[in-house]
């Protein structure tokens, strides 16, 4: 439902950051958000060891202290892809998710229960990735529907 762009209207469809990019939400209990200084709508990072995975703040009792909670299998939207960074502004942080299966008889991504930090996404940090990745900033992007899928392909030929 990334590109339908009524599906915005509805408070946990998606969170508009300051910059004007449609975030999958982060639900983030009051007492975290709290201890961190982050308010609702704020532009907020999940990260761990593999990389960081954006998002936009939603404040909420619904989710326990010391969890959060962001829907998976959001649309990708790179904005580096490593080796030294690997960070997605789309949501998908199945990017982030363990390396191993669920079951060493049937694989199946662990999607749910890992360990990841939480942290507000402060303006220099956000400059800085707009300096160094400007190729990911300047993709078609439509304020009502989000990333444009022509964004992505590319023309190729024989």
């Amino acid at each position: 439902m990334d590109d339908v762009s009524w599906y915005k209207e509805i408070p946990t469809g998606k969170v508009r950051g300051y910059d004007g990019y449609w975030y999958e939400p982060i639900w983030i209990n009051p007492a975290d958000a709290a201890s961190r200084n982050i308010k609702n709508g704020d532009i907020v990072q999940i990260y761990n060891e593999r990389g960081i995975v954006l998002g936009g703040a939603y404040i909420t009792e619904r989710v326990m202290p010391g969890a959060i909670s962001q829907d998976h299998g959001a649309r990708v939207d790179m904005i580096a892809t490593g080796p030294d960074e690997w960070i997605d502004r789309g949501g998908a942080n199945n990017m982030i998710s363990p390396y191993e299966g669920v079951s060493m008889n049937c694989h199946g991504m662990a999607t749910t229960a890992f360990l990841v930090e939480l942290a507000k996404v402060s303006g220099s940090q956000m400059d800085q990735w707009r300096e160094k990745y400007p190729e990911a900033f300047a993709r078609k992007y439509d304020p009502a529907s989000g990333l444009c899928a022509d964004a992505w392909i590319e023309e190729g030929g024989a």
